[in-house]
């Protein structure tokens, strides 16, 4: 790790000339410094952002470092910031309390830079592996469950009705046998969607897998969409309507961008009954590009977009003509706007329908 330019170090510690050397150590080296005098400043500094790590003093006034640092571990959402305490060389005698706190390591004082440096950079390198580790299981986990509840159901209902057709229970001369047959198809194509889908959100989990951003034809890419799922659209006697300009362009990676809008227009055409409409309208505002998709469906209640966003968990249910669907599309299209620097805003009400507006960056 031999940049530090994105790496922030809070520095707790009552000495006002202690946090001076030491931030300015630490700034000579590259990282960004910050810097608070008591632990409760420290904690007030937490509340507004999370550093990558923070070194610690022992031995303050009215709170101590032990107990600080049992402060922090107790929220959520800075348990795993890993804490250097810094202590005197006498009492290193007490560092098992450290430990027995939550921190990490410790460092006596007065310290050497490199040692400094080799300490800070090491948790922080662990710390992220950590991290790493625990949204693979996590990543893991939710895959696990999605196959669970979606791949197992239709696959049991295409192996039972294989076997019954096996066994002979079906004249194979009679109508009711073709449209077994024509159901048959339609849930093989939806579990084969539900593993492409699988697929393409495993690749988007790995941060290896870079994106190719580039400047993008706004239009041909929407245009695409629609002309795959216009069929699709037909069958339900749905309208999509363009209000695109041709020349309007935004950066981001096309093949992402394809999906997510694929799978907001197909699930617009899911939720949304016969004779219905879909209008999509796209333009440049504020510095972005807006795509706004709007249908006119049975719309979700509040309770409903709370569970599309909410982190870790995909959400699923049927559609007006009872389509299956896997929930995973909107997953796709939260995890790759996110990756294409982009925001996703949805707005809905019950017999109302639902519109869905990205904001991704202009050309560059």
């Amino acid at each position: 790790m031999d940049n530090f330019k994105d790496k922030h170090i809070l520095i707790i510690d009552d000495n006002p000339m202690n946090l001076l050397f030491t931030s300015k150590t630490l700034e000579n080296y590259g990282f960004k410094a910050s810097t608070a005098e008591s632990g409760a400043l420290g904690i007030d500094f937490l509340e507004t952002e999370i550093p990558s790590l923070i070194l610690l003093d022992v031995m303050m006034p009215d709170v101590d470092g032990y107990e600080v640092c049992r402060m922090i571990k107790k929220v959520e959402k800075w348990k795993e910031i890993p804490i250097i305490f810094l202590t005197a060389n006498d009492q290193t005698e007490n560092i098992v309390e450290g430990f027995d706190a939550g921190g990490v390591d410790y460092i006596t004082k007065p310290f050497k830079n490199e040692e400094l440096l080799v300490r800070i950079k090491n948790h922080i390198e662990l710390a992220e592996s950590r991290k790493t580790i625990i949204d693979m299981i996590r990543s893991r986990d939710k895959l696990y469950s999605i196959i669970a509840h979606d791949i197992r159901s239709p696959l049991s209902a295409i192996l039972q009705t294989i076997d019954a057709i096996d066994q002979g229970y079906f004249d194979t001369s009679s109508e009711d046998f073709i449209e077994i047959i024509h159901h048959l198809r339609i849930r093989a194509n939806d579990t084969s969607t539900l593993l492409n889908s699988l697929l393409q959100w495993t690749r988007v989990q790995d941060n290896r897998v870079q994106l190719h951003l580039q400047n993008t034809n706004v239009f041909q890419l929407i245009a695409s969409c629609v002309q795959l799922l216009e069929g699709v659209a037909q069958n339900k006697n749905i309208s999509i309507s363009m209000d695109v300009p041709e020349n309007l362009e935004a950066w981001c990676d096309e093949v992402s961008m394809n999906t997510v809008i694929r799978n907001i227009i197909s699930n617009s055409i899911k939720f949304t009954p016969n004779m219905g409409k879909i209008t999509i309208i796209a333009k440049q505002k504020d510095n972005s590009v807006e795509i706004c998709i709007k249908d006119t469906g049975v719309g979700m209640s509040d309770e409903a977009l709370k569970k599309i966003f909410k982190e870790n968990q995909h959400f699923t249910s049927s559609g007006t003509d009872n389509e299956q669907g896997t929930g995973l599309g909107l997953m796709l299209v939260k995890d790759f706007i996110k990756k294409n620097d982009g925001t996703l805003n949805v707005t809905s009400s019950i017999g109302q329908g639902t519109e869905f507006t990205i904001k991704l960056p202009e050309t560059h």
